[in-house]
């Protein structure tokens, strides 16, 4: 083992010892004396305490080989770069005692220990940190805003399991260089989280997943550039509000569970590129210049059992004229187009360069939706549509929409194609129809990508090949 580590340069030894947790590094360092230094000395650590928290005597004695390795490191003087803490106080002998009502509200030794840790490591440079703690049942987390005060610490993630997250009000936040922040999974208490968030002068990039308990967000920010806020569940929070000058991307996963939510957006300058929304349509509003955005997509559908109104019909036919006067690349979800087809009105979208339409199955119902959402395009490079195989198991054959339907239909976006994939779930269908008409009028088509299942590809070869020009490149993509 010895000569083997030896053999190892120091940027190699390091990246393998990453993948080790630090009681991995406790049963590596008594190997050799090169091990015991390059596992003190490791620049990425991980601390987690979850594998033991049934038994009582081997949870004290890692608990007692954590505060001794930290020592040594902290003689050491080693620089921590990356720190991930993994830390359940579940079992503790605080968290057993409680439960047999033999111990008080006092603070738990190990939360003590923890907060230790926590602030001895972090004051070793680490500039990537990141925490996920599970505390004894019914207990929250208090966010460790102390350790904001080390300049090092650039990025933080905190995953709080579910539990209450509270944020105390302290001069720490306002002096803090970091600059980027995730929370995860936490029930957040509201009271002065907003405040706080603001007053992160150099914070660039905030990420909210699955995190409830916000039912307004108001941020208002000089330095935020990417905003990223995912809950895959309906939840409270019903307004939105964010004034970012310098705010570059925005990813929000939403299903408020009130159409008359609000998402207010105020971008000061025109630097705002990549618009990302999945969820139920809201009221939408936007201010200032949206003119430079480049990449767009909306994942809108209803929620079960909602028919279209006049409400979806605004935020919709709102929404989609801002981003399309620009992006020159949009994706969106079948469902969203179906619901734009149902207004039976479309402004034209003559900047889309690249378009993708998503979880799109051509059954006869869909053909014409499609078909009047591609009539507002004027121009495309590349044409992307996909399906999926559940949807496509789930409906019959269709086969009412030939070539000579797609040629009727006057498409402007045709003549500039250089680029299509389309998913094709018959060697007959509407699908290939399409592809027909693609490879027949796009005169610049330069690659043609079909995906299919394994039986279907030399089907489809054949039936393309009166079809097919010299000049296009036809590629066949097997999937299962």
């Amino acid at each position: 083992m010895d000569d083997r580590f030896s053999a190892l340069s120091q940027q190699l030894a390091y990246h393998i010892l990453s993948f080790l947790s630090i009681d991995d590094l406790g049963r590596l360092m008594p190997v050799s004396r090169r091990c015991k230094s390059l596992c003190v000395s490791v620049p990425s650590l991980t601390v987690d305490n979850t594998n033991y928290t049934n038994g009582r005597i081997s949870r004290q004695r890692f608990n007692q080989f954590v505060g001794k390795f930290i020592d040594l490191r902290l003689r050491s003087g080693t620089k921590t770069q990356n720190l991930t803490l993994l830390w359940s106080f579940r079992g503790s002998l605080c968290d057993q005692k409680k439960k047999r009502k033999k111990w008080d509200d006092t603070l738990d030794p190990e939360e003590l220990l923890f907060g230790t840790c926590l602030s001895e490591l972090v004051s070793l440079g680490v500039e990537r940190l990141s925490i996920s703690l599970m505390p004894q049942e019914g207990k929250p987390c208090v966010f460790p805003f102390y350790i904001l005060k080390h300049e090092s610490l650039k990025d933080l993630a905190f995953c709080s399991n579910n539990s209450v997250l509270i944020f105390i009000s302290s001069t720490y936040f306002y002096c803090s260089k970091l600059q980027s922040l995730t929370l995860q999974s936490a029930r957040i208490d509201e009271e002065c989280f907003c405040d706080i968030i603001s007053g992160l002068c150099y914070l660039e990039s905030l990420y909210l997943y699955d995190c409830s308990g916000l039912v307004d967000i108001r941020i208002h920010s000089s330095s935020l550039k990417q905003l990223k806020i995912v809950s895959e569940k309906r939840v409270e929070l019903c307004n939105l509000h964010v004034v970012a000058r310098n705010l570059e991307k925005i990813f929000l996963t939403w299903y408020p569970a009130n159409v008359m939510n609000t998402f207010d957006i105020i971008c000061s300058k025109s630097v705002l590129q990549d618009f990302v929304w999945y969820g139920y349509p809201t009221n939408f509003f936007h201010r200032r210049d949206w003119s430079h955005i480049q990449c767009a997509a909306l994942y809108l559908t209803l929620p079960p059992g909602t028919e279209v109104g006049s409400t979806y019909e605004y935020n919709l036919l709102h929404i989609l004229p801002v981003i399309g006067r620009s992006a020159k690349v949009l994706r969106l979800h079948a469902e969203t187009i179906k619901i734009l087809h149902r207004f039976g009105r479309l402004q034209s979208l003559d900047e889309v360069r690249n378009l993708a339409i998503d979880y799109c199955f051509l059954t006869d119902d869909q053909v014409p939706i499609v078909a009047f959402f591609l009539k507002a395009i004027s121009c495309l490079e590349t044409f992307l549509l996909t399906s999926s195989r559940a949807i496509a198991d789930g409906n019959g054959e269709d086969l009412g929409f030939d070539v000579e339907f797609w040629e009727k239909q006057g498409l402007r976006f045709i003549d500039g194609l250089k680029k299509a994939t389309v998913e094709v779930h018959r060697e007959e269908g509407n699908d290939m129809e399409l592809v027909k008409y693609l490879v027949k009028h796009a005169g610049d088509l330069e690659y043609l990508t079909i995906v299919c299942t394994p039986s279907l590809a030399s089907g489809v070869s054949e039936r393309l090949k009166s079809y097919m020009k010299a000049s296009t490149k036809l590629e066949i993509v097997v999937r299962a």
